[in-house]
Order: C-alpha cells, then sequence, then structure tokens
C-alpha cells in the first residue's frame, strides 16, 4: 500500500493538471472609438488585442469578435506571421483590429446618461473548462483619446464566464470565457444645464410674469401660458428628436413632463382669478343699484373675491419657481439613483 500511494498520488496530480482549463492572458490598447449611432446601438473601434499563452493551440485562430456588427468591414490582422515566443517561454501575438459593434445604449438618465463603448471576444471552440481568459494589467486606452460629444471616463477590462441556454445542441453545458474591452462615457453635463434647461427655464418664467399682471387682463393671462404650453411642447420634440424609439420615458421627458404639469397649474390659476374677478365685477354692479345694508353687503362680497385672488396671486408668485425647482432637483437626484436608470452592463 505505502508502494503504490506515491503512485496514485503522481495519477490524481496528472489527471487534475489535465483537467486544469488553459489561461490565456489578454489585454487589449483602445486606439479609437467614434460614429456612436444611437438608434442603432453602433459604434466604430479601433484597437490592438494581445494574446499570451503557453498551450499548443494558438487561440488568435479561434477567436470571434461576439458583438460584432459587420462582419464584411472587420479588419483584423495579425502582427507577426507566426506567434513570438517570449523570455518566459510563453507565446504572444498581437492583432490589430478595427470594425463597427454593438452594445444596447440605455438612455434613461438622458442627457446625464454613461454609454459603454466595448468589444467582447471569446474563443468559439473550447469552452471555459479548456480555455479560460485573464486581463492583462498593460491593458488601457490611447493617450489624448478623444470621442466626439461625449467625455471618456475610464477603461473597460474584464473577463467574465457566459452560459449558452440549451448549450449550442451539444450534450455538455456551454460556458465560454468572455474578455471585454472598451471606453466608458459620460455625456457632458452641459448639454443639460446649458443647452436644454435654459430654454424650459425661460419659457417658464414667461409662465410666472402672468401672476403679475391685473386679473382684467384675462387674455394677455391665459394668451400667454397657451402659448407657453405649445413651445414646451415643441421644445421636447427638438430634444427627444435624435433618440430611438424606446417605449419609455427617459429623464428629460420626466423634466417635460413637469413642465406640462406647472404650465397647467399656471393655466388652473388664471381660470381661477378669472372667475374671482368676474364674481366681484358682478358683486359691484348689483352694488350700484343696490342702497343701504345690501349695497354694503354686495361691496364686501366684492372686496373679499378681490382680496382672495390678490393672494392667489402672491402666493403664486412665491411658490411656483420653489415648486419647480424643488420637484426638478428631486427628478434627476430620484432618476440617477433607480435601477431603471442604471448603467447597463
Amino acid at each position: 500500500m505505502r508502494a503504490r500511494g506515491p503512485a496514485a498520488v503522481a495519477l490524481l496530480v496528472a489527471a487534475t493538471a489535465v483537467a486544469a482549463p488553459e489561461r490565456v492572458r489578454v489585454g487589449a490598447f483602445v486606439r479609437n472609438v467614434e460614429a456612436l449611432n444611437l438608434e442603432e446601438n453602433a459604434y466604430h473601434a479601433s484597437l490592438v488585442v494581445w494574446f499570451k499563452w503557453t498551450g499548443e493551440r494558438d487561440p488568435t485562430r479561434s477567436v470571434r469578435f461576439v458583438n460584432l456588427l459587420e462582419a464584411w468591414a472587420l479588419t483584423s490582422v495579425p502582427v507577426f506571421e507566426e506567434p513570438k515566443l517570449l523570455p518566459d517561454g510563453a507565446k504572444y501575438q498581437q492583432l490589430l483590429v478595427e470594425g463597427r459593434f454593438f452594445h444596447k445604449f440605455w438612455l434613461g438618465t438622458f442627457p446625464l446618461d454613461w454609454q459603454k463603448a466595448v468589444v467582447e471576444l471569446e474563443d468559439v471552440q473550447r469552452s471555459a473548462d479548456e480555455l479560460v481568459f485573464e486581463v492583462d494589467p498593460a491593458s488601457g486606452l490611447a493617450e489624448g483619446l478623444v470621442v466626439p460629444g461625449w467625455v471618456v471616463r475610464a477603461p473597460l477590462a474584464e473577463v467574465r464566464e457566459v452560459t449558452y441556454p440549451g448549450q449550442l445542441g451539444l450534450p455538455d453545458a456551454q460556458r465560454r470565457s468572455r474578455a471585454r474591452f472598451g471606453v466608458l462615457l459620460q455625456r457632458p453635463l452641459r448639454v443639460l444645464f446649458t443647452t436644454m434647461l435654459p430654454p424650459i427655464v425661460l419659457v417658464l418664467v414667461c409662465c410666472w410674469f402672468v401672476f403679475f399682471l391685473r386679473p382684467q387682463h384675462v387674455e394677455a393671462r391665459v394668451g400667454t401660458v397657451i402659448t407657453a404650453l405649445l413651445t414646451v411642447v415643441f421644445l421636447q420634440l427638438a430634444f427627444t428628436e435624435d433618440l430611438p424609439w424606446l417605449g419609455s420615458t427617459v429623464l428629460l421627458d420626466q423634466l417635460f413632463n413637469l413642465s406640462y404639469v406647472m404650465t397647467t397649474a399656471v393655466l388652473l390659476e388664471c381660470v381661477v382669478v378669472a372667475r374671482w374677478f368676474d364674481q366681484a365685477q358682478a358683486f359691484e354692479a348689483r352694488a350700484a343699484g343696490l342702497a343701504g345694508p345690501e349695497r354694503a353687503e354686495a361691496l364686501e362680497a366684492a372686496g373679499v373675491l378681490r382680496q382672495r385672488l390678490d393672494r392667489l396671486d402672491a402666493r403664486a408668485r412665491r411658490w411656483f419657481p420653489v415648486a419647480y425647482a424643488v420637484c426638478a432637483g428631486l427628478i434627476v437626484l430620484v432618476g440617477r439613483g433607480l435601477d431603471v436608470f442604471s448603467i447597463p452592463v
């Protein structure tokens, strides 16, 4: 038993070594990302991808880009005719990759959204039991990388395991190691705060001015509010024209919905003030034909209505901008924290 013990251990170690998957180190250097198309969830990317491995099989011959959009336009050129042999015994190969790729953009927080432009690759011949990718820490972005219309925030480099439902028709579970490289992009804050929000605020300021008009100018008050409402509709159509149809609202839509509610509230206030003013005038007209206590009672009722509408205008002037600022701030802060507005994986 003692003589066979070491042999059994050796066989067990050998079997474990055979069962262990080959570990391939992969890295990427993103040189350029451009032509982001929100409607097609697509972009053009150029990068250098390299592989380091110690096994006999060349992983660059069986690796594929799983989020490739136009296969006919892909350029994937190996730098070396044969893999280089490094001093540590590992083999090394580079691929110059350029093509059009896709990643599902999530626009829930538009125009304060973050997006990922990534390139995903996996070995289509070997499962995760045979090959596992590891991220090379040397991966990164080109110095001074600029994506028009976006702020470049950070490089992306990760490896995860993907399981295919139905096992791709094979008897064994199909698990693949998938590497992903790219860049995290943020839409500039100035898009909202200096481009979109000022016109909306200007329209609502025009609505706010109606509270300074006397109730007898009912046509001017109502006309201003209706014009402001139509202007808000036009602004929403203009600002969301380039967005794809999502079937749901984005953060900017919530701000516009708030503007609709506030504008309608102003219109309701104008209607209430106009009705009170008409009633006050009716009491005053009736008082002109009365005398004694009845005249005093009619004038008192008219005075109460005028005081009431003056207080309503004063309160509207004070609380209208406060209510809009608070509600808009809550929409932005709460919306950024909800899962529905989170950055997609």
